[in-house]
């Protein structure tokens, strides 16, 4: 093994120089998702999940009586339902390693440290970002579904595909089950993506992979069919049986709203359509909708009455313009406004539509470059290889207070 003259503590101290007591929490303006909803640091209760109270029906015990009826008889008393979530976080810990040279290269100061590290360290931020967002809107699905397959290539459903998982996943692994998650048909590193065919080539045959499987990256789907991931945004705009410990079957305001698009293109009628339906669960506020890019294209050639176009300082003006390639576009319905959001990571076959003041990311690390365990050491030695070891952690889950008042568009297929 190659000779280090420079140590962990040596390393620990440049890093804490640079960073101070650890990386700044920076998210890229396109992981929409952290950005909107706020991390919220919660100690977990009730073994290892997070405790959060909230309403599932109002209060309803009314009494009637008409003019001069005395002193007429109350009901009783019906308090309104509350019940107390629990909510699963999960981890994810990132691995990257630099070799000796480089770090020899990096303790030379606190500039050549930086200029050494920072490709890395930046690195491994937006990459664990990245695969959070994921998690956050797609935790507990699959990444995408399986088309048709020819060894070894993957071509992916249409609905089911975003550009935004898939790129910059060449050398990442994957397991593929069928569709029920009994069957785990294999492993394999993706070779190369494809973004503009849907094709994802793998490094090696996954005998027995058929159209309607499912693919996730290694580990996300556990033993039996449970998941690692927590639940996302797609899981929780389409429970319909027991969700964090309470059943949208027996509470309807626990049940998030459905709407068809038709196998058609979205346009903002069918938006205001899929808002009303969430309007009748209480929704009067402003939402977000997030939709794949191909979705909002079409919603960019589909300007009406509803949009109101804005001046460059965000007022109304006697003349307003809309600029095209603007990056929101904000409609106006009867609970308020509706900014429309375009995210890569957003499948092309669906459409969510958030009320952000009901969501949180409630967790014990949103990001951090100190893991547990490692007590304040940033760098570990390779016990096999000249080099060391850095390490990123998070744990934290996505959750929502009132999925009643949120909705999901499903079956959207972009001209």
């Amino acid at each position: 093994m190659a000779d280090s003259p420079v140590t962990t503590t040596q390393l620990g101290g440049f890093f804490k120089e640079v960073y101070g007591d650890d990386v700044p929490d920076l998210i890229p303006r396109e992981l929409q998702i952290q950005d909107k909803i706020k991390f919220v640091p919660r100690q977990k209760e009730l073994g290892n999940k997070y405790n959060q109270p909230v309403r599932l029906t109002d209060s309803s015990g009314f009494s009637f009586a008409g003019a001069d009826a005395g002193a007429f008889d109350l009901n009783d008393a019906k308090a309104l339902t509350t019940k107390n979530a629990q909510v699963s976080g999960s981890q994810i810990v990132l691995r990257d390693q630099i070799d000796y040279e480089t770090a020899n290269r990096a303790a030379s100061g606190r500039n050549a440290f930086k200029d050494s590290t920072k490709y890395v360290i930046e690195g491994m931020q937006k990459s664990h970002r990245k695969l959070l967002e994921m998690e956050l809107l797609y935790g507990q699905d699959e990444l995408g579904v399986v088309a048709s397959y020819a060894n070894p290539v993957i071509t992916l459903s249409t609905a089911e595909f975003a550009p935004g998982i898939w790129s910059g996943l060449e050398g990442a692994q994957v397991e593929v089950f069928d569709i029920t998650l009994a069957t785990n048909r294999g492993v394999a590193t993706i070779s190369s993506v494809d973004l503009a065919a849907r094709t994802v080539t793998l490094s090696a045959n996954i005998a027995g992979t058929v159209a309607t499987d499912r693919i996730f990256l290694k580990d996300q789907v556990e033993a039996g069919g449970t998941f690692a991931s927590c639940a996302g945004v797609h899981r929780i705009l389409t429970n319909t049986g027991s969700l964090f410990g309470i059943s949208a079957s027996t509470y309807s305001l626990w049940k998030s709203n459905s709407y068809a698009a038709g196998g058609a293109a979205l346009t903002q009628a069918k938006v205001g359509s899929a808002i009303a339906e969430a309007m009748g669960k209480g929704l009067m506020g402003d939402i977000c909708l997030f939709v794949n890019p191909k979705t909002w294209n079409n919603l960019m050639g589909d300007q009406a009455a509803l949009v109101r176009h804005m001046g460059d300082a965000g007022k109304k003006v006697s003349k307003p313009e809309f600029k095209n390639g603007a990056e929101g576009v904000t409609l106006y319905h009867g609970n308020g406004s509706i900014e429309i959001k375009s995210h890569i990571m957003v499948k092309e076959g669906y459409a969510y539509g958030l009320s952000l003041e009901d969501w949180i990311r409630p967790g014990s690390v949103d990001f951090s470059m100190k893991t547990p365990g490692m007590g304040g050491d940033i760098f570990l030695h390779l016990p096999t290889k000249a080099g060391f070891e850095i390490r990123s952690y998070s744990n934290q889950a996505i959750f929502c207070v009132a999925p009643g008042k949120q909705f999901i568009i499903t079956g959207i297929v972009n001209s």
